[in-house]
């Protein structure tokens, strides 16, 4: 996904433009500012720490949205990107709000706006800033823009869908864990008294319920305190370490369920801006560098710039969609197909149209196969619960007749 450079260049006025944007390396940011006509005068890497990472202003998914449907408007309008960051006012958000200030001195300053989202991390996803990206370079930012917009409002249903599957669950779940914790505390210990006195031995089901109750009141504090521990450490290695990030990003495409999902989501991305891009006439070479880091996904943008790589040595791009592997048999066989016939616009759009239906389908077999998978996982619980409690009950009453007789 390239690294971020901080850099100083100069434009033809000699004017001075300052900002912040991702490439390979600082000869490739040389390269592509003397391209839109700026001079690189100096650049070192800017890594985003921890406190700008994750304490910056941010936005609700909603909220979000309606700022990107706003700019998109302004832009189909032809009105300039100035005035349209100048009209945008997010209520209840005054460090959004700076940030819009700070976006359109940017923008004045010569900066792009994918430059002045780069700034603002907490605010941008880095696939949204490279999306937006993509969209400057192919002139076609009004089309990026929608495509902006139809991603962060799947991101909030897919969360809504998650949620409301999620939400009786988790419910039920704690309510369980309550009662391990009432039952281990309070039910349990003149029950085990009396088994005791009456030597009777307690089932295993019985001592492991005993073991997670007294655990759960001994040490339940840590689950306040290790889980946010864990996300943080885990989330700064990802953004810090590139070959940590490469690892779980592979790990994740092979997770059952979710992996082919992801897959499905990064190649429809890939093949909607590769569409869009060689449409507006840019050369492939140029558009699998702009398409590399929209997928969402370390992996995939690896073979899309193993891709780009073999082109460059001459291969057809359905020959290294082959050899890179995750595309389907079909897409590949698209690719050939509209390399041999010269249509590849054609066929870009299919395969396109193809990942889209492919997603709904993913998605709505996830949330078929979650259900049920959910509602065992409560089952199984509660079934331990109720036996764990049962069955000393039961060893009770039999130890109690056995004296008795």
């Amino acid at each position: 996904m390239g690294s971020r450079f901080s850099f100083s260049a100069r434009n033809l006025e000699g004017a001075l433009v300052e900002g912040i944007r991702s490439a390979e390396s600082e000869a490739a940011l040389a390269s592509e500012l003397s391209r839109e006509s700026l001079f690189l005068i100096r650049a070192f890497e800017a890594r985003t720490t921890a406190v700008e990472r994750f304490s910056g202003p941010q936005l609700k998914r909603k909220e979000l949205a309606a700022f990107f449907v706003h700019l998109g408007s302004y832009v189909e309008a032809g009105v300039p990107l100035l005035a349209a960051l100048s009209d945008y006012q997010e209520p209840g958000q005054p460090a959004f709000n700076a940030a819009l200030l700070d976006m359109r001195r940017r923008i004045e300053g010569g900066a792009s706006l994918s430059d002045a989202f780069e700034a603002y991390p907490t605010l941008f996803q880095p696939m949204l800033i490279s999306m937006i990206r993509a969209g400057e370079s192919s002139g076609h930012l009004e089309e990026s823009i929608r495509e902006v917009v139809k991603l962060v409002e799947w991101e909030e249903q897919f969360a809504g869908q998650v949620k409301q599957a999620a939400t009786y669950p988790l419910i039920v779940l704690s309510i369980v864990g309550l009662v391990v914790v009432l039952v281990s505390v309070f039910a349990l210990p003149p029950v085990l008294k009396m088994l005791v006195e009456f030597q009777v031995p307690l089932p295993l089901v019985t001592r492991i319920f005993i073991l997670v109750g007294q655990g759960m009141v001994a040490w339940g504090w840590l689950l306040l305190v290790i889980p946010p521990a864990v996300i943080w450490a885990f989330r700064t290695a990802l953004a810090r370490r590139r070959d940590f990030r490469l690892w779980w990003h592979t790990r994740l495409l092979h997770l059952p369920l979710v992996g082919s999902l992801l897959v499905k989501l990064g190649l429809s991305r890939f093949a909607t801006f590769f569409a869009a891009q060689y449409r507006a006439g840019l050369p492939i070479l140029q558009i699998l560098k702009e398409c590399a880091s929209i997928t969402g996904n370390d992996r995939l943008g690896w073979c899309v710039r193993k891709i780009r790589e073999g082109i460059e040595s001459g291969e057809r791009l359905g020959v290294m969609a082959a050899q890179v592997g995750y595309f389907p048999p079909l897409v590949v066989r698209m690719f050939a197909i509209g390399e041999e016939a010269g249509n590849l616009e054609t066929t870009l759009g299919k395969v396109s149209l193809y990942f889209d239906a492919e997603v709904q389908a993913s998605l709505k077999r996830f949330f078929q196969m979650l259900e049920p998978i959910l509602l065992i996982s409560l089952a199984g619980i509660v079934v331990f619960v109720a036996v764990s409690i049962l069955l000393p009950i039961y060893s009770l009453i039999g130890g109690i007749n056995a004296t008795a007789k």
